[in-house]
């Protein structure tokens, strides 16, 4: 067995949306910063296909900057993105190449110095006085120990946390049901044309349950007027064909995002039920069951759908996209009430407006709420209350699980991500622990970022104009 030491100022684990701008941000400020992985890639959720929902509030004024309006901006400068668009369901969609997303991380990461390791997974945590002095990671038969001075947990399910001892919550109510997660995947040779053709003869397939809010105008003419949309609807279709006992997936309509790429689209349409990401053996049994579930519901839409008689399955993605799993305890915990009264205040280190976005883990339903104005995401959210050199970023945070709802989107993890690598970047520049950082000196340095962190910096965005 090989062995492998490393001795950095910030270790990141995870290099999802939050864990990239965790690192850049972190080794921008001139810190040795490592960044370890369980994938052989960078980028998450961003590389299933995945749109960055979140960026415009429920009144189209764009709420996110920083390094993740930066991301998306070097991606538009490659043909890889088509900006952003105001959307009469999802407030925004900001459809991404996910493949040059990749690239672009790798070049961005080697620009700032972070040093790069994949293909490991945190295995063990060594603490004393309430400090990690080292991360034990393993993957192909080595085992890497990483010593860091401040550690950030941005694995999306809080492994290191976990591992650590920390306090944590999970799921709604006592049965602490869980999110499920989907196996995305594309389809090639989609007419989308005629799709839409046969949603304006039959709006009714464009109805939904009472618990999902939309606004007017999320039609055909709409998803015509441009490929940057997201296609949510069939409803009548779905629901004949699960009375007819042919529908393989617990949903009550199609999902999926218009790829860059004429006649391509990516499904997120499977819903594995019943499931704990956290759990091996249950997390297996989604990615099997997740990926049958992809040719099934093909082989349904070809039979069923107008548009999609000759589709076929190009991708299956690599990795099962995972909506809820561990929260942790942090010096603050961010509720409902707050986000839904829209409280911003001086520890705000992003700004949230997302829906309160709740897939059923049980059942095929959805609770799809409109969050009236946008809220802040306060520092505190970030930092352990029970581990004085740990952060994280991303769904692990500390909130309620209705927050979570409205956070775990990628725009809002790439935000906290950069919050919580200046943090960590700050507390060794003054010598304290990541709860004892000045919060108005960090949301100086994120604002000399680009970043928003108040109404009166939000643009007033148009979909005719590029960011």
């Amino acid at each position: 067995m090989k062995k492998y030491a490393y001795n950095f100022e910030i270790a990141v684990i995870g290099a999802g949306p939050a864990g990239i701008c965790a690192a850049l941000a972190a080794a921008r400020r001139g810190h040795k910063v490592i960044m370890l992985d369980k994938n052989g890639f960078l980028g998450g959720n961003a590389t299933l296909g995945l749109p960055l929902l979140g960026f415009l509030d429920l009144d189209g004024r764009r709420i996110v900057g920083g390094i993740a309006q930066e991301l998306v901006e070097k991606l538009q400068k490659r043909g890889s993105c088509l900006g952003h668009r105001t959307c009469p369901k999802h407030n925004s969609t900001t459809n991404i190449n996910p493949e040059d997303f990749k690239l672009l991380a790798i070049e961005m990461c080697r620009e700032a110095g972070v040093e790069i390791l994949l293909h490991c997974e945190a295995a063990a945590v060594n603490k004393e006085n309430g400090k990690i002095k080292t991360v034990q990671l393993y993957g192909k038969g080595n085992v890497i120990e990483i010593t860091a001075d401040i550690f950030l947990d941005c694995t999306g399910d809080g492994d290191v946390a976990y591992l650590a001892g920390c306090s944590y919550e999970m799921g709604r109510g006592e049965a602490q049901v869980l999110q499920p997660p989907t196996v995305m995947f594309t389809l090639e040779n989609v007419d989308t044309a005629k799709l839409f053709d046969y949603i304006e003869a039959h709006p009714e397939e464009m109805t939904y349950s009472a618990t999902i809010e939309h606004r007017p105008g999320y039609d055909a003419d709409y998803f015509r007027r441009s490929d940057n949309h997201v296609f949510v609807g069939l409803r009548q279709i779905f629901t004949r064909l699960r009375e007819e006992g042919k529908l393989p997936v617990e949903r009550e309509t199609l999902i999926y995002i218009k790829s860059l790429n004429p006649g391509e689209v990516y499904v997120n349409s499977t819903r594995m039920l019943n499931t704990d990401a956290t759990d091996i053996l249950s997390l297996t049994k989604a990615e099997l069951d997740g990926q049958l579930q992809t040719a099934k519901l093909t082989e349904v839409l070809r039979e069923n759908v107008p548009g999609f008689e000759n589709c076929f399955i190009s991708a299956i993605q690599p990795s099962i996209g995972v909506r809820e799993t561990r929260r942790f305890s942090g010096i603050y915990k961010l509720t409902a009430d707050e986000i839904c009264a829209g409280n911003i205040d001086d520890q705000t280190i992003a700004l949230g407006a997302y829906k309160i976005d709740i897939h059923s883990g049980t059942d095929r339903t959805t609770i799809f709420k409109s969050v009236k104005a946008p809220f802040g995401i306060p520092y505190g959210v970030l930092v352990s209350n029970e581990i004085s050199n740990l952060m994280f970023a991303g769904r692990c945070v500390s909130c309620d699980n209705e927050v979570l709802a409205a956070i775990r989107i990628m725009p809002q993890c790439m935000n906290m991500g950069e919050a919580a690598g200046i943090g960590a970047a700050m507390a060794l520049e003054n010598n304290v622990t990541p709860a004892e950082v000045d919060v108005a000196a960090l949301r100086k340095a994120l604002l000399d970022g680009g970043a928003i962190l108040s109404m009166d910096q939000v643009y007033v965005h148009d979909d005719d104009m590029q960011g």
